[in-house]
């Protein structure tokens, strides 16, 4: 197949049209010829694409190579010269001109400052083919390299944390053991009453077999009983394994008979038990955990159609519950709401964060409709902090009253989907000066929970947020599929490392063999998480997010990426909301689709709305069809729901 040419990186362009030209030399180097110079010229245009092949133009001594009969699209082409300076070559986007011991990049489309970075690319480069170096790293400029690697991607260094979460809940019950712990459906428990009853379970667990990683499935709802259950799978040192009893059954049974549950709690063994259970000793019964050790295995959907299994262990999980410690519940006293399925990790700090430090959890009615989630936040507010969905934020931004979400809590945290910067205005708007505060989080269960994350001081008036920057004790990236890091500006795929890598898959060695990479960058035996999600670094060192690599499409040989056609759409003032998905129905070939909520008192014309985009993306990008929708389907956690979008086609 016929490569695409290469294109000059979204991020890099500008709009004024200003000319601008930047010099390199190379008089000083070892004799450079002309092969050597279109060799290095290529080096560097290598790393400015994920394609890994590429067309650009070379006109050398009057001969003109690969530049094609089409010459009416050049301003987002890259042109390289020698000799004569063909009649065309200012309608390039950039063009590389090689003057004789100075290469001269000229450009029109690219920003000073981006056109400064690749004049140091290609000298680095240079240098490196000069002295015999290999080039595959010389390109990034030595004080990009270190930002990238050091600097933008290395969390706060903190000694790791003795113990386990068990450890800490136990010092912070024998500190506070009259305060409330859990509150749900009318009844309380306090420190002591949830401590005991946990260590009670332990011990009956501990009676049944359980032992040092075995799995225990736990299949219940937001009962009194949900939190006293994991605490004690983890006192008798097993792994709790979460299973959603609204989840369908063969899909419950395939993951318990994956890990090899040892036990399965449910309501009714509770109850049949509840004698032999209270009837043993209320102190803890000594068993040693070890932050190596396994906390819990959580499924995420896998692209075989069955659930993978998360290993996940107890030491990432404190050092993530100790960073919320500082981040969230430092906000207030109030605690925080719990109102997620047990399954989705998201709420894993809304469940644990507020018991190591004396505050409360809302365990909040199960099932809960989501028409009833503000009401329910608002009777126990103000709490210290409430993580949700963007999903959830947008709803409770539309429902709530200012007085309402001034008083809701110290922090609102949305994570686990894209973050428009819009919701997030929106919100600050509606709380008000001095009102609950919003932060954006992110991280895939592979990294145990959040990896990075951020309060929203400023937000922009369009586009996505940034992801933030990591936690303490781990690292973020954007690098090739070589692990070396790409430039500023130019899009990679997210590498994430640290405290917080779990241990791999459940029962598949092949896929964490891929999927959890030797670090380069980091101590010996450090591993990273390829994460399949797309970003690029701003030149300020803030974290663009661009879509998930495996949701990448091509349309007529280019690569699409949906949600940066959502980036595009989110801009324009009539659109409230925006889903794009790509559709295929054959015989026809794969093809964007838009989905499209009007903003409030406005009204979409979608032939305009596409006639607008199709000045601002190529036409590959342009969407074949803008639906309009009363809303955006949720699923039950809160992201868009992709089939259900299809069901509207």
């Amino acid at each position: 197949m016929t490569a695409n040419h290469l294109r000059i990186p979204t991020a890099w362009r500008c709009v004024d049209g200003t000319a601008r030209t930047v010099k390199v030399g190379y008089a000083d180097l070892a004799p450079v010829d002309a092969d050597t110079l279109v060799a290095a010229h290529l080096k560097v245009l290598g790393t400015l694409t994920e394609e890994r092949t590429f067309r650009t133009d070379v006109h050398r001594d009057g001969t003109t190579e690969d530049v094609g009969p089409d010459t009416e699209h050049l301003a987002d082409r890259v042109l390289f010269t020698t000799g004569t300076r063909p009649a065309h070559a200012g309608r390039y986007g950039l063009h590389v001109e090689d003057c004789g011991g100075a290469l001269v990049l000229h450009s029109s489309a690219i920003t000073g400052g981006y056109l400064r970075r690749l004049a140091s690319m290609y000298r680095g480069v240079l240098e490196a083919m000069a002295e015999g170096r290999p080039a595959w790293d010389a390109y990034l400029p030595g004080e990009d390299r270190d930002r990238v690697l050091g600097e933008w991607a290395r969390g706060p260094s903190v000694g790791a944390a003795t113990g386990t979460f068990i450890d800490h809940f136990g010092a912070q019950a024998a500190r506070t053991p009259d305060a409330p712990a859990v509150q749900v459906s009318g009844t309380t428990l306090s420190y002591t009453e949830l401590d005991t009853r946990a260590n009670r379970i332990a011990r009956w667990m501990r009676s049944l077999g359980v032992r040092a990683e075995s799995p225990v499935g736990v299949r219940l709802r937001r009962t009194p009983d949900l939190l006293p259950v994991i605490l004690g799978v983890w006192r008798a040192g097993g792994a709790y394994l979460p299973l959603d009893p609204g989840l369908p059954e063969p899909r419950l049974r395939y993951m318990s008979d994956a890990a090899g549950c040892a036990l399965l709690i449910t309501d009714e063994l509770l109850r049949s038990e509840e004698d032999t259970i209270a009837a043993m000793p209320a102190t803890p019964g000594g068993v040693p955990v070890r932050p190596e050790q396994l906390a819990y295995i959580i499924h995420t959907s896998g692209s075989t159609g069955n659930p993978k299994g998360v290993l996940v262990q107890h030491g990432g999980l404190l050092n993530y519950l100790l960073w919320t410690v500082e981040e969230y519940a430092a906000r207030g006293t109030g605690g925080s709401a719990f109102f997620t399925s047990i399954g989705f990790d998201l709420g894993m700090p809304s469940l644990l964060t507020p018991l190591l430090t004396g505050q409360r959890v809302d365990l909040l009615p199960d099932p809960l409709d989501s028409a009833d989630l503000g009401e329910c936040l608002v009777r126990g507010a103000p709490y210290s902090f409430l993580k949700m969905t963007p999903g959830h934020l947008n709803m409770l931004s539309l429902e709530l009253g200012a007085e309402a979400a001034h008083g809701l809590a110290g922090v609102v945290i949305a994570a686990g989907d894209a973050f428009p910067a819009a919701l997030a205005r929106r919100w600050r708007d509606l709380a008000g000066p001095g009102g609950t505060l919003v932060a954006t989080e992110y991280g895939p269960t592979e990294i145990t929970v959040g990896n990075s994350g951020q309060l929203i001081t400023d937000p922009a008036a369009d586009g996505l947020l940034p992801l933030g920057a990591p936690i303490r004790n781990t690292t973020m990236y954007v690098l090739t599929e070589e692990l070396a890091p790409v430039p500023v500006g130019v899009p990679g795929e997210v590498y994430v490392g640290g405290a917080g890598v779990a241990r791999g898959y459940l029962g598949d060695p092949a896929l964490t063999a891929d999927r959890f990479v030797p670090d380069p960058y980091g101590p010996p035996g450090a591993r990273l998480y390829r994460t399949g999600d797309r970003a690029r670094r701003l030149p300020d060192g803030s974290l663009e997010f661009l879509g998930r690599v495996d949701h990448q499409v091509k349309i007529r040989g280019y690569r699409v990426e949906p949600a940066e056609v959502q980036a595009f759409l989110r801009r324009r003032p009539e659109v409230g909301e925006v889903a794009v998905i790509a559709h295929e129905r054959p015989p026809r070939p794969v093809r964007l689709v838009a989905f499209v909520r009007p903003a409030d008192g406005m009204t979409v014309d979608p032939a305009g709305l596409r006639a607008g985009l199709a000045t601002e993306v190529p036409e590959h990008m342009l969407p074949a069809e803008i639906v309009l929708v009363g809303e955006i389907p949720l699923t039950a956690n809160g992201k868009v729901d992709p089939r259900a979008l299809r069901e509207l086609l």
